[in-house]
């Protein structure tokens, strides 16, 4: 069999409980969910860190952000690594993408640049981000390489804007009808914001059919994996910019006809750091030694059912709006954070930033307000923004982790073996867990 073309469509801040395919009856992804059906889905894929760039930069280098140097968002990898273009143009493929990139140094993310986003809809009051991508150079850059590259094979990097904030004006969610997860304080303008994050889903999704068609309509329909999955969690507070599952759990669906068995699902465990090995593999370079991640390429094509029995994270900071430095290590029972200046008082741009209708302090400061009269609501506040050195979280019994066992004295093995664990971790990183720009 030739080496198959790779297609990768990244969205931006896209909380894995917000698919219907993942168990979210509320939300309308049919073209998500219809791909899911075609392929496999991963119920427990996670990024190492919930910061923008250096998730990414973890995807394209295999690393976790201490080896390639990018640990606060908008930051640089280190310019001595290989990395996701230069690795799979040595095995023949044309490497592009389109849209988002936010990895650095650009010279040494050296894409083939085929196409960008679309023109600022006023509707839209767009901060923080660009509208979605545009498809139309897209469709001349498939059309063309299938005919004059058609021997070639393509890894094409789909990097969308959504359902980054600004979101998109809701225009078919009920908010009054939409679940609240426990992190979202129940006020007007948080169910407002909530229905305009699930329109901007919904509005990817839509384009999300619409890349699959033309794949379809240019030949790529066979002996292509086409892969979707995200940077990292939602811009809720409890989600991105924190460890928690909300910042660091993922969707993962991949579909590869022929290759992958339909309609499976898997609860293999997967990195993001396993990422570009299991791409190396599938293009069928040889494994590198250097790297953090490994391929998971025999769970893709159901020969595996389990991958890694934990799972690593760092948080450190996006500049100086989210200075709370975190690590934890997650297996499929419990998590372990460590935070390392639990003295600070947890800050993000939602928490802080002014000025977006229906998002961050609007929504934030209706919480504080309500915190005034309702308990419940006061807790969610001091929870959000105050951490002690560590937190111990049953992850089944309690998804959202808000309750913190690492005082209870049942669980001080528990937490004496993790808190060990990602101490030695951080230190086989090279990671002296200081907070850098």
């Amino acid at each position: 069999m030739p080496k198959p073309n790779i297609v990768i469509y990244l969205s931006d801040d896209h909380g894995w409980e917000y698919l219907e395919c993942y168990g979210n009856t509320h939300i309308k992804t049919p073209h998500l969910d219809r791909i899911a059906e075609e392929g496999l889905r991963f119920m427990h894929a996670f990024t190492p860190t919930p910061t923008c760039a250096p998730s990414r930069s973890t995807l394209y280098t295999g690393l976790y952000p201490a080896r390639h140097g990018a640990m606060g968002n908008h930051t640089e990898c280190h310019s001595s690594l290989e990395t996701l273009p230069k690795l799979l143009r040595k095995l023949g493929y044309r490497v592009a993408i389109a849209g988002k990139t936010h990895v650095k140094p650009e010279s040494f993310f050296d894409f083939e640049y085929v196409g960008g986003f679309l023109p600022n809809n006023p509707d839209h009051n767009r901060k923080y981000r660009r509208e979605g991508l545009d498809l139309a150079p897209i469709e001349r850059f498939l059309s063309a390489h299938k005919q004059y590259h058609p021997q070639q094979p393509v890894c094409l990097i789909l990097g969308d804007s959504n359902p980054h904030v600004t979101w998109e004006p809701n225009k078919v969610y009920d908010p009054d009808a939409l679940p609240l997860p426990l992190y979202i304080g129940d006020t007007e303008i948080a169910r407002k914001a909530l229905a305009n994050y699930y329109q901007d889903i919904t509005t990817m999704d839509s384009r999300i059919g619409e890349i699959d068609r033309l794949l379809n309509e240019h030949g790529y329909a066979e002996n292509t994996l086409f892969v979707y999955t995200t940077d990292h969690g939602s811009e809720w507070p409890h989600c991105k910019w924190t460890l928690y599952d909300t910042g660091i759990r993922l969707p993962f669906i991949a579909r590869w006809r022929g290759v992958i068995p339909e309609a499976t699902v898997t609860d293999a465990m997967i990195s993001h750091v396993d990422f570009l090995p299991t791409l190396l593999d599938v293009a069928g370079g040889e494994p590198l030694s250097d790297l953090d991640g490994i391929s998971f390429k025999e769970v893709l094509c159901g020969q595996k059912s389990s991958f890694r029995d934990k799972i690593y994270g760092t948080h450190t900071r996006d500049g100086n709006m989210n200075v709370f430095p975190q690590r934890c290590v997650r297996d499929s029972n419990y998590k372990y954070i460590l935070n390392l200046n639990p003295e600070n008082v947890w800050t993000t741009h939602f928490t802080q930033v002014e000025g977006i209708p229906e998002s961050h302090a609007e929504v934030w400061n209706s919480w504080v307000e309500k915190a005034k009269r309702d308990p419940d609501t006061a807790e969610l506040v001091y929870l959000t923004q105050h951490h002690p050195v560590e937190e111990l979280y049953d992850v089944k019994t309690d998804p959202y982790e808000f309750n913190n066992l690492a005082f209870d004295a049942a669980y001080r093995p528990i937490l004496e073996e993790m808190r060990a664990d990602v101490r030695k971790w951080m230190q086989s990183q090279g990671d002296k867990g200081q907070p850098e720009k």
